[in-house]
Order: structure tokens, then C-alpha cells, then sequence
């Protein structure tokens, strides 16, 4: 079972609603692009969702944060979804700087990040 590698960056939403946007340039071969793996895409923006979900719940005030998903690597023969969402939330946990507070694991039921347990 194939990891994958996503990168995210963190702006100001500037007003906006804090969330996720994809923004990866479309010329670039190197990154799942949603009309090839509308799969992966999805579940890149759902993961970097659910970081910044989880990074609210944690008391940080990410209202005036957008993320934007700019890379999303993988392995196009043996990564599954878990794998690409898991590492979106990473990335995301990463790009706050809280990484060390989440945990990634992974087993026969998939890719995991969660807060990590005291």
C-alpha cells in the first residue's frame, strides 16, 4: 500500500471564508490534476479539509486561512484515496507548523491522520 505526498500552502483568506482551494497548476504533469484522477483530487481537498477542521477543533482560530492544495503526488498503480487524503491533512497539519500533534498510520483499512493521542 502506497503513500502519497501532497502540498498544501497557507494564505489569508483575506474576508473569505476559511477553506480549501485547489490550486495546482494545470500545465503541471507531475500532479494528479482533477480531470485525470477526479479521485485523488477529491480526496486532496477533502483531507486538507479535514486537517483545518481538526486544527479548529483544537482551539486555533483558522478563520482567516485559506488552503491551497498546489502538488498531489502518488503512485498511480497502488495508492488509494486514504493515502492522498491522509497525506493532505498531513501537509496541511505541517503548514500550520502543528504537525507533532498529528499521527499518521496506516494498515489494511487505509491511511489515517488524527490528533495524536496524550
Amino acid at each position: 500500500m502506497a503513500f502519497a505526498e501532497v502540498r498544501v500552502e497557507i494564505t489569508q483568506a483575506g474576508g473569505a471564508p476559511s477553506g480549501v482551494i485547489w490550486d495546482v497548476d494545470p500545465r503541471d504533469g507531475t500532479s494528479a490534476q482533477p480531470e485525470e484522477e477526479p479521485d485523488v483530487a477529491r480526496a486532496a481537498v477533502e483531507g486538507a479539509t479535514i486537517g483545518l477542521q481538526t486544527i479548529a477543533d483544537m482551539g486555533l482560530d483558522v478563520a482567516a486561512h485559506t488552503v491551497r492544495i498546489t502538488w498531489v503526488g502518488m503512485n498511480v498503480v497502488d495508492t488509494e484515496a486514504s493515502a492522498v487524503r491522509a497525506a493532505a491533512c498531513a501537509a496541511t497539519a505541517d503548514a500550520f507548523g502543528l504537525l507533532d500533534l498529528f499521527e499518521l498510520s496506516g494498515d489494511a483499512q487505509g491511511w489515517r491522520c488524527e490528533p495524536r493521542r496524550r
